[in-house]
């Protein structure tokens, strides 16, 4: 389990910079690769958390099967994100970002300010390459098999967080198994997903190292997220709905008793409920940007 706490043990560098060439030839085999995988990806920062994925991959179309520690299935297909309940994939709320898509995403149209330079390396006993990629908000650092140019490992850094992709196992399938198996899902496109759907995906994107859980108390439905917000304050948010006779004003009250920072909003048909370690001023600005209602 070292790979998990020291992944770059396995790095020996050498100072030797490729030209723009291998960037096109990666980028072209990485929209022909179909692969099937497990990976690991770790995020780290005031709150860190590990999660375990299954990957099915035909180019830059995926289905991500999140096996622990909650489950969860996505997909990207065409560009569009949907989420995968039972057989049926509907549109997600908001886009689901994915390090490796977006990494891909940023090499393939490179701006002026995006700095990309690659070297040799040794990964885990095997010739690789390393793709260096910074952007003036974010550094991606990616590690390439030099014979199937297929990615193995890759860190991104932001800010005081970072984000750890490691593979454990890539096997090579067929066009058609992906194929077969993306006929087996029934798409849809007209899917609309309800408030509390809408508002948990809205929350989530805006939060790092984000977690959700539900909790049925007094006969009352809660969907609790949780996550930091800038500048690395946790953040808690209740939503529960305004017909369940329940006011928000005791939770809030039980918050501030406690030393938080707290205050609740309406939304629609909803009650949200927010606490944070910072001040007020910072948890109505970060509302702001998701019910343009908060004063």
């Amino acid at each position: 389990m070292r790979v998990l706490v020291y992944p770059l043990t396995f790095l020996i560098f050498v100072s030797y910079v490729f030209g723009s060439s291998f960037i096109n030839t990666f980028i072209t085999s990485y929209a022909s690769q179909i692969i099937q995988g497990q990976r690991i990806v770790i995020e780290e920062g005031q709150n860190s958390r590990v999660r375990y994925e299954s990957v099915l991959r035909d180019g830059r179309n995926e289905i991500i099967k999140v096996m622990a520690p909650m489950p969860f299935e996505w997909a990207m297909i065409n560009g569009d994100t949907y989420i995968i309940e039972g057989n049926e994939m509907r549109p997600s709320p908001v886009p689901i970002s994915d390090v490796e898509q977006k990494f891909m995403e940023l090499l393939s149209s490179a701006t002026t300010t995006t700095i990309i330079s690659t070297q040799n390396v040794i990964y885990q006993g095997e010739p690789s390459i390393q793709v260096n990629l910074i952007t003036p908000n974010s550094t991606y650092i990616a590690i390439v098999s030099k014979g199937s140019l297929i990615i193995k490992f890759m860190k991104v850094q932001r800010d005081k967080n970072s984000i750890s992709m490691i593979y454990t196992q890539i096997i090579p399938v067929s066009a058609g198994y992906f194929q077969s198996v993306l006929k087996s899902f029934k798409i849809s496109k007209e899917a609309t997903p309800d408030t509390v759907e809408s508002v948990v995906w809205k929350i989530i994107s805006n939060l790092t190292n984000a977690n959700i859980m539900s909790l049925k108390l007094n006969g009352v439905d809660f969907t609790i997220v949780s996550g930091i917000i800038s500048p690395q304050n946790n953040v808690v948010c209740y939503l529960f709905q305004m017909n369940s006779k329940v006011s928000p004003d005791p939770l809030v009250s039980q918050f501030k008793s406690q030393g938080y920072t707290s205050m609740a909003v309406k939304y629609k048909d909803l009650y949200i409920v927010m606490a944070t370690n910072g001040n007020i001023d910072t948890l109505k600005a970060w509302a702001s940007k998701l019910f343009s209602s908060v004063k």
